[in-house]
C-alpha cells in the first residue's frame, strides 16, 4: 500500500462515494468528541503517509535531543551548575518559579520517563528540520492523536487497505504500570486509582485528556483484566489522609498531574494545600510529570546553546553536536548576549521574538511583521530575562489531495508541523501534526488546533 494506490482508488470512486467516506469519519470524529469546547477539530481526510524508516531516524536524533534535556537538568542542579539554574530559573514566570522550587525530589527512573511532546518543523520526507519548543509542562494531543489514527484506519478500510493504528494510549498505560512497579517493588501489581488532575483554562485538555484516560482504562481490561479507574478531577478535589492521597473518599495510588500555576484557586481560596504538598513530596507520593519539568520547558534552554561551550561540559562530541546543531535553531537572549542586538537588527525578517515561559502562540512576534523602529525598540524592550529572539525555522509546506464539501477531489497547499511524543522513556511511530492551508492562514499563523489549525491524520509505513 502507498500513497498513489489510495489515490487511484479515491479517484475511481463516485463523488457521492467520497461524500459518505468523509461523513463517516466525521462521525467517528464526534463520537470520539475530537473537540475544542463545543467546537469540532478540523481534520484532513486523507492521511499523509510517512514512511517509518523517516520516522525513526527522526526520532533516534530526537533521542539525542531528550539526553541533552536530561544532562542539563542534572548539572543545573549540581553545584557547578548553579548559574545555569539560576539563567533557567530566572526565565521562568513567577508561577514557573514557583513549581520548580516546589519539587524537592524526582527520581532518575521518572525523569526520564515524563510525557513529552517536541514540537518542530520538520519534513516528514526527510526528517531534516528544527525544534520550536518542548511541551512538556501539560502535553495534549494523545487522544486527538489516537482518534486521527482511527480515523486513518476507517479511511483505509472504507478504501479495502488494512491498517493497524499507531497509537499512543497503549504506551500511557504501560507508563502507569511501570511508575507504579519500580515505585513499590510489586513486579506484577497495577495501580487500582489514579488521578488525572487538571485546571481549568485550557478547553482542549477537557476532551483530550479524559479521552485518552477511557482508552488506558479499557485497556487495562483487556490486557489485563483489571478494572483500573482514572479519575478525572481537580486540585482542590485531591485531599490527605495520613500518608494516603484521597479522592472522594477513594484512595489514590498515584497522581498523574496535568495541572498548571493553579493562580486563580489561590486567589479564590479554594484548598489546594493538600495537592500542593503532595506535589512537593514526591519520595512520599508517586507523581507522574513532576513540577521540575518547568526547569527546561523554558525557550531560555535554547538560548544556552548558542555556542559550544555547554555542549563540552555536558559531555557530547562533536558528532552528536553536529546533530543537536542542525535542530536546535539559533537562540539569543539579547540581555546576556548584546552583540547581537545589530544582527538581529539587520536581518529582522528572520528572526521571531517570543516569551521564554508561555505557550499557544502568546507574545510571539514576527520581525517581518514590524517596520525597523518598531522592530529595534522591541528588541530594546526584550533586552531581558523572560524573552528571547530565535532564528526563524520555516515550516515545511506540502501540495495533498483533500474531498471537497461535494465530495470533489481537490489539491490544496498546507504548511505543517510535525510534533512527536515522547512516553515511558522512548518516541515510536507516532506524532501530531498539525497544517494550516495556505489558502486560509496568514504568513504569521501558528500552528495551533485550537485556534483553527487543522489535524493531518497519518499513515505510517
Amino acid at each position: 500500500m502507498n500513497i498513489n494506490m489510495v489515490l487511484d482508488k479515491l479517484v475511481k470512486m463516485s463523488a457521492s462515494q467520497r461524500m459518505e467516506l468523509v461523513n463517516g469519519l466525521k462521525q467517528t470524529a464526534a463520537a470520539e468528541k475530537m473537540m475544542v469546547g463545543d467546537r469540532y477539530i478540523s481534520f484532513l481526510p486523507v492521511p499523509l503517509f510517512v514512511e517509518k524508516s523517516i520516522s525513526g531516524l527522526l526520532n533516534k536524533r530526537l533521542d539525542l535531543f531528550i539526553e541533552l534535556l536530561l544532562r542539563l537538568e542534572r548539572y543545573a542542579l549540581s553545584s557547578e551548575g548553579s548559574e545555569v539554574f539560576e539563567r533557567l530559573y530566572n526565565s521562568l514566570c513567577e508561577g514557573g518559579r514557583h513549581l520548580v522550587s516546589q519539587c524537592l525530589f524526582e527520581s532518575e527512573f521518572s525523569m526520564k520517563r515524563r510525557h513529552r511532546r517536541v514540537d518542530g518543523f520538520f519534513d516528514y520526507k526527510t526528517g531534516n528540520g528544527g525544534i520550536i519548543e518542548v511541551n512538556q509542562a501539560a502535553p495534549l494531543a494523545t487522544h486527538f492523536y489516537d482518534t486521527s489514527q482511527r480515523l486513518s484506519a476507517q479511511f483505509l478500510n472504507y478504501l479495502g487497505f488494512d491498517y493497524e493504528p499507531c497509537l499512543t494510549a497503549p504506551r500511557i498505560l504501560q507508563w502507569f504500570i511501570d511508575e507504579y512497579r519500580e515505585r513499590f517493588a510489586d513486579k506484577t501489581g497495577l495501580p487500582d486509582v489514579i488521578a488525572l488532575v487538571i485546571e481549568h483554562g485550557y478547553l482542549p485538555k477537557f476532551t483530550d485528556l479524559p479521552g485518552v484516560a477511557g482508552d488506558c482504562e479499557k485497556l487495562a481490561l483487556e490486557l489485563y483484566g483489571h478494572k483500573m479507574k482514572i479519575v478525572t478531577c481537580f486540585p482542590y478535589e485531591i485531599s490527605l489522609s495520613g500518608d494516603n492521597i484521597m479522592f472522594n473518599k477513594e484512595k489514590v495510588d498515584l497522581v498523574w498531574r496535568n495541572s498548571v500555576y493553579m493562580t486563580a484557586y489561590r486567589q479564590q481560596g479554594l484548598p489546594i494545600e493538600d495537592y500542593e504538598t503532595i506535589l512537593s513530596r514526591s519520595d512520599d507520593f508517586l507523581i507522574l510529570n513532576s513540577t521540575r519539568t518547568w526547569l527546561t520547558r523554558t525557550k531560555e534552554l535554547f538560548a544556552l546553546f548558542a555556542d559550544d561551550v555547554l555542549y563540552d561540559k555536558l559531555g557530547f562530541d562533536n558528532e552528536q553536536k553536529a546533530v543537536l546543531r542542525v535542530m536546535i535553531p539559533l537562540t539569543v537572549n539579547t540581555g546576556k548576549n548584546g552583540e547581537m542586538h545589530g544582527a538581529i537588527s539587520s536581518e529582522k525578517d528572520q528572526w521571531i521574538s517570543k516569551p521564554t515561559d508561555s505557550g499557544f502562540g502568546t507574545g510571539v512576534v514576527f520581525g517581518s511583521s514590524m517596520d525597523r523602529d518598531s522592530w529595534n525598540k522591541l528588541i530594546d524592550e526584550r533586552s531581558c530575562d523572560g524573552f528571547v529572539f530565535q532564528k526563524k525555522i520555516f515550516s515545511p509546506e506540502i501540495d495533498v489531495m483533500t474531498i471537497s464539501a461535494e465530495g470533489l477531489l481537490e489539491e490544496v497547499r498546507l504548511d505543517y508541523d510535525f510534533c512527536p511524543h515522547h512516553i515511558n522513556g522512548s518516541f515510536s511511530a507516532s506524532a501530531l501534526v498539525r497544517a494550516n492551508l495556505k489558502r486560509e492562514a496568514s504568513d504569521f499563523a501558528t500552528m495551533n488546533l485550537a485556534t483553527g489549525g487543522y489535524l493531518m491524520p497519518l499513515v505510517f509505513v
